[in-house]
């Protein structure tokens, strides 16, 4: 009987600890989100950063493969043009 119990209470207190563990983990990604993390991850930010480091962008595309054709395309997304 006192095993069965011992068992028992472990398994309930190792299924609190997960519980609590994940809705800590999930208020801490959703004040993350929108604290800092949303001007990156808007499409605005993201378009405000490339045309800001728009020549790193440019060298890091040539060097993985992209044509200049390619490369027009995003730019003239990016950039507006």
């Amino acid at each position: 009987m006192s095993t069965s119990f011992g068992l028992l209470l472990i398994t309930l207190a190792t299924s609190v600890i997960c519980v609590v563990g994940i809705l800590v983990v999930g208020r801490v990604r959703k004040s993350a989100r929108t604290v800092g993390g949303e001007e990156l991850a808007s499409r605005a930010g993201t378009q405000r950063f490339l045309a800001e480091n728009w020549a790193l962008v440019e060298k890091t595309a040539r060097e993985t493969g992209m044509s200049d054709e390619e490369i027009a395309e995003v730019r003239s997304k990016v950039l507006g043009l």
